[in-house]
């Protein structure tokens, strides 16, 4: 049951919009010395239907958003790598 709430994407600018969307990323798991998942506090339904809106242009974010989710992740990411 503990998976339910949390969903894990390798894709770095999806998991940008996921972060932008307002939920929060809980860790970034090292795969490889170049690859990481990034997980996040949200159910997978939930951000399938983000991840949907987005793939279909219908997701709205502030653009503000989406820049400092962007900034964050590189920079967690690098952090890990």
């Amino acid at each position: 049951m503990e998976n339910e709430t949390k969903f894990s994407s390798k894709d770095l600018y999806l998991s940008c919009v996921i972060l932008a969307s307002g939920h929060d990323l809980i860790a970034i798991n090292k795969i490889t010395n170049k690859f990481v998942s990034f997980e996040f506090d949200i159910s997978q339904e939930k951000a399938k239907r983000i991840i949907q809106k987005h793939w279909n242009r219908e997701l709205l974010l502030p653009t503000r958003n989406l820049i400092e989710a962007i900034h964050e992740i590189k920079t967690r990411t690098h952090a890990t790598l």
